[in-house]
């Protein structure tokens, strides 16, 4: 397992950055043209709640972008992390995908970029919960 030793090691930076991913992805989602760039947002954000939990619990934060593998590795110390899995499959298809132009274009709408967003701040929620004890008002 790879660790990036230029990654912040506070968890609440990880925190910061996925609510500021979330913020993005809300604001994204409203414009046909940034439609893709909301989705992976979306990704990025849970992606760093994810790591901000693993900080948390076990010192360091994974290199890597497989917010599957992640939420697995945060759901062998608390199992209800498993509900986000199927989330986490569907967000997952959106890291390259939405990045880099594919040869199939990827085409999404303001319905499904709405629905990422809200998966994202579903989960996020639950890991702010879970590392602070604290309800998420946004």
């Amino acid at each position: 397992m790879r660790i990036n030793k230029e990654d912040s090691r506070r968890y609440t930076d990880w925190l910061e950055y996925a609510e500021n991913d979330l913020l993005a992805a809300n604001a994204l989602c409203k414009q046909e043209r940034t439609l893709l760039l909301s989705a992976f947002c979306s990704h990025q954000a849970i992606e760093k709640a994810l790591k901000a939990y693993l900080l948390y619990e076990k010192g360091y934060a994974p290199d890597g972008h497989n917010v599957i593998f992640l939420c697995k590795q945060a759901a062998r110390s608390v199992p209800s992390f498993k509900q986000w899995i199927d989330e986490c499959v569907e967000l997952n298809g959106y890291y390259i995908s939405t990045r880099y132009p594919p040869d199939f274009p990827l085409h999404i709408d303001k319905k499904k970029a709405a629905s990422l967003h809200k998966m994202a701040k579903s989960l996020y929620v639950f890991v702010f919960k879970t590392l602070t004890g604290a309800i998420y008002e946004a």
